[in-house]
């Protein structure tokens, strides 16, 4: 009876919630985001520009985020991916920012689905300034 009870009380907990699985079959939008990363007047190589994946509940909350990074080139220049959605749920909203050493975002851009289905073509950030050095 024991045996009975753990095995029902397992079931009931891994069914009962939503599991997000971020993996399963991600498709993409054609279009993305690009920019720049600068630090006062001067372009920063290497640096994680970070898109946080936020996606639509069965109900009225949301999933996320699932951040997916990306990072600059030798001059600055970083162009970013957006997830339209996996097997199981749609892509509701993304932010951009720069990650520092301590991965708190120095500023963020907010981008819904609506904005990605409407544009022709990448999105164009302009430059992201990180506020102060972290590398």
């Amino acid at each position: 009876m024991k045996h009975l009870i753990v095995l029902l009380t397992l079931t009931l907990l891994f069914t009962a919630c939503e599991i997000f699985e971020p993996y399963d079959e991600i498709h993409y939008y054609d279009i993305g985001a690009e920019g720049y990363v600068y630090y006062q007047d001067e372009p920063i190589p290497n640096h994680k520009v970070t898109v946080s994946n936020y996606f639509k509940s069965k109900g009225y909350a949301t999933i996320g985020p699932y951040d997916e990074e990306f990072t600059s080139d030798s001059t600055g220049y970083f162009c970013v991916k957006f997830i339209m959605r996996t097997r199981r749920q749609d892509a509701i909203n993304y932010s951009i920012g720069l990650v520092n050493d301590t991965l708190y975002y120095d500023n963020k851009i907010s981008i819904s689905f609506t904005d990605l289905r409407n544009s022709k073509q990448n999105i164009q950030l302009g430059r992201l300034n990180l506020t102060r050095k972290h590398w």
